[in-house]
Parts: structure tokens; sequence; C-alpha cells
């Protein structure tokens, strides 16, 4: 004779319990995707990260290059990456640099860092610079930009037009418009 055996009380409620909270934590709003600026467009094959954290090394094994981001989202159709909140740290010895940016942009084939939104550079413990957006090539360490700049070496500091700086040298030049105060 076949016998039909029903679950016992206690496990149904249990079973009921479970789904219950299952059904009460689960998100009621659709996830955000990255706060990235899509200009509109999400074409297949795109990709999307947040809390980014890219290395470069040189061919001792060393780490050359980080640059760490709040989000990226890459076009493989341009072969670019675009980057918030972006940070790039170059480590070679007497060739340091920092830069910090509102957002920025690699572009795959050439590797050429564009940055904007408050830039902030740091070649030397003791010399920055301020602009709203740079160019910087890691392959020949070399940043540019023609907007306005300031540029500061402790006390000292000159603003003008346009910025031309090579980390391996360390040389900086204010391209135009010079202006500035020196405390010796």
């Amino acid at each position: 004779m076949l016998r039909l055996r029903f679950p016992s009380l206690g496990f149904t409620v249990l079973v009921l319990l479970l789904a219950g909270l299952v059904w009460w934590s689960w998100p009621q709003h659709p996830l955000s995707l990255p706060q990235i600026d899509w200009h509109g467009q999400i074409h297949k094959g795109d990709q999307a990260a947040e809390d980014v954290v890219m290395r470069q090394y040189d061919a001792a094994g060393k780490l050359d290059l980080l640059a760490t981001a709040h989000t990226a989202y890459h076009e493989p159709h341009r072969d670019q990456t675009i980057l918030s909140e972006v940070e790039v740290k170059r480590f070679r010895p007497g060739q340091e640099l920092n830069l910090q940016a509102d957002q920025g942009k690699v572009d795959g084939p050439s590797h050429l860092i564009t940055l904007w939104g408050n830039v902030i550079g740091t070649l030397q413990p003791d010399t920055r610079f301020l602009t709203r957006k740079v160019h910087y090539d890691p392959q020949t360490g070399i940043i540019s930009t023609q907007d306005a700049v300031r540029l500061e070496h402790g006390q000292d500091w000159m603003t003008g037009k346009g910025l031309w700086a090579s980390v391996k040298t360390e040389e900086v030049n204010i391209l135009r418009n010079v202006r500035g105060v020196y405390a010796p």
C-alpha cells in the first residue's frame, strides 16, 4: 500500500518564513549602474566597472604606473576607457608623479591619458600644478596642456597659459602669459 507523507507543520512554517525573508530583503528598485556618463549610448561589448585599479610594470617586474578610478567604462569600438575620480601615480625613481582629476580617458592604441576637471599634479615633493585638463603620455613622461595653469613650488608660484613638463628630466615650462611671485 502506498503511503503519502506530508511534511511536518514546523518544517512548512520554516520554509514559508525563509521565503518571506528572501522576498522582504530582495531589492525593490533596479540596482544602479555605475555613475558613468554613457554619452547617451551603450553598445554591444561595452564594459563598466567600479573601484578600478590598473597596474603597469616595467621590464624588471617593478610597479611603474598605478591608476585608480571610482568607475571605468570601456568602449571597444573606440578603444578607449572613460574614468571618473582618477588618480595616476608613477613610481620610477627620480621620476615620481601623482595626477588627480574628476574625469579621465585612456586611449587604447597610444596609451595617452587625458585628465580633466580639477586636475592636480605633483612632480616633486614640493612642486605641484593645478589646471582644468592635461594630457599625459606614460611612455615619454610628457605632461602637456593649453589651458590656464598655476604652478607652485614651496611658497613661490606662477600662473600662465599652457604647460609642458617632462617627468624624466623634471623640467617644467609654462608656455605663455607667465606671471608669478618668487620669495627668496
